[in-house]
Protein backbone atom coordinates (compact mmCIF):
# COMPACT_ATOMS: atom_id res chain seq x y z
CA UNK A 1 0.00 0.00 0.00
CA UNK A 2 2.44 2.63 -0.23
CA UNK A 3 3.12 5.60 -3.32
CA UNK A 4 5.83 3.86 -5.22
CA UNK A 5 8.32 1.19 -4.60
CA UNK A 6 11.09 1.94 -7.02
CA UNK A 7 13.42 -0.87 -5.40
CA UNK A 8 12.21 -4.05 -3.34
CA UNK A 9 13.85 -6.79 -2.54
CA UNK A 10 11.50 -10.08 -2.12
CA UNK A 11 13.33 -12.26 -0.15
CA UNK A 12 13.75 -9.78 2.81
CA UNK A 13 10.74 -7.88 1.99
CA UNK A 14 12.26 -4.45 1.95
CA UNK A 15 10.85 -1.81 0.16
CA UNK A 16 12.40 1.56 -1.31
CA UNK A 17 10.35 4.69 -1.77
CA UNK A 18 10.50 8.12 -2.42
CA UNK A 19 9.20 10.44 0.61
CA UNK A 20 8.04 14.08 -0.53
CA UNK A 21 7.28 14.99 3.08
CA UNK A 22 5.39 13.82 6.42
CA UNK A 23 2.82 14.34 8.79
CA UNK A 24 2.18 14.98 12.12
CA UNK A 25 -0.31 12.98 13.76
CA UNK A 26 -2.08 14.51 17.27
CA UNK A 27 -3.12 10.94 18.37
CA UNK A 28 -5.28 12.41 21.05
CA UNK A 29 -7.78 14.19 19.13
CA UNK A 30 -8.15 11.51 17.01
CA UNK A 31 -11.50 9.75 17.17
CA UNK A 32 -10.59 7.05 14.31
CA UNK A 33 -13.12 7.66 12.22
CA UNK A 34 -11.30 6.22 9.36
CA UNK A 35 -11.75 8.96 6.58
CA UNK A 36 -8.17 10.01 6.33
CA UNK A 37 -6.89 5.98 5.34
CA UNK A 38 -9.61 6.00 2.37
CA UNK A 39 -8.56 9.69 1.40
CA UNK A 40 -5.14 8.66 1.98
CA UNK A 41 -4.10 8.65 -2.73
CA UNK A 42 -0.42 7.16 -1.98
CA UNK A 43 -2.07 4.52 0.71
CA UNK A 44 0.42 5.07 3.23
CA UNK A 45 -1.97 5.98 6.29
CA UNK A 46 -3.25 2.65 8.22
CA UNK A 47 -5.25 2.63 11.39
CA UNK A 48 -3.98 0.85 14.08
CA UNK A 49 -5.33 -2.75 15.28
CA UNK A 50 -4.58 -2.69 18.97
CA UNK A 51 -3.42 0.28 20.11
CA UNK A 52 -5.63 3.03 21.10
CA UNK A 53 -5.34 6.73 22.39
CA UNK A 54 -6.11 7.53 26.13
CA UNK A 55 -10.11 8.02 24.86
CA UNK A 56 -9.98 4.22 23.49
CA UNK A 57 -10.01 5.08 19.85
CA UNK A 58 -8.03 3.60 16.94
CA UNK A 59 -5.55 6.20 15.02
CA UNK A 60 -3.94 6.49 11.88
CA UNK A 61 0.06 6.02 11.18
CA UNK A 62 2.14 6.75 8.73
CA UNK A 63 4.45 4.73 6.70
CA UNK A 64 7.11 5.82 4.27
CA UNK A 65 6.18 7.54 1.02
CA UNK A 66 4.23 10.62 2.08
CA UNK A 67 3.28 12.81 -0.91
CA UNK A 68 2.09 16.15 1.36
CA UNK A 69 -0.63 16.08 -0.76
CA UNK A 70 -2.72 17.01 1.95
CA UNK A 71 -6.07 14.95 1.40
CA UNK A 72 -5.63 13.69 5.18
CA UNK A 73 -5.85 17.23 6.75
CA UNK A 74 -8.70 18.64 4.17
CA UNK A 75 -10.98 15.28 5.07
CA UNK A 76 -10.22 15.03 9.10
CA UNK A 77 -13.53 16.83 10.94
CA UNK A 78 -11.03 16.67 13.96
CA UNK A 79 -8.00 18.51 12.22
CA UNK A 80 -5.32 16.20 13.73
CA UNK A 81 -2.97 16.37 10.94
CA UNK A 82 -0.19 18.83 10.16
CA UNK A 83 1.50 18.28 6.35
CA UNK A 84 4.92 19.02 6.16
CA UNK A 85 5.94 18.83 2.22
CA UNK A 86 9.78 18.49 1.74
CA UNK A 87 12.46 20.98 -0.08
CA UNK A 88 14.10 17.81 -1.40
CA UNK A 89 12.43 14.38 -1.30
CA UNK A 90 13.94 11.68 0.37
CA UNK A 91 14.20 7.80 0.17
CA UNK A 92 13.61 5.49 2.52
CA UNK A 93 13.92 1.87 3.17
CA UNK A 94 11.88 -0.33 4.88
CA UNK A 95 10.50 -3.66 6.14
CA UNK A 96 6.87 -4.59 4.99
CA UNK A 97 4.97 -5.48 7.38
CA UNK A 98 2.19 -8.74 7.34
CA UNK A 99 -0.62 -6.85 5.29
CA UNK A 100 1.64 -4.12 3.63
CA UNK A 101 1.46 -4.52 0.02
CA UNK A 102 3.84 -2.98 -2.72
CA UNK A 103 1.92 -1.51 -4.86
Amino acid sequence: MTAAAPGADPEGGLVTVRTRGTVVIDVEACKGCDLCIDACRPGVLSMTTNERNTRGYRYPELRPGCTACQACSQICPDFVFQVWKFETPVTETFTLRDGDDEA
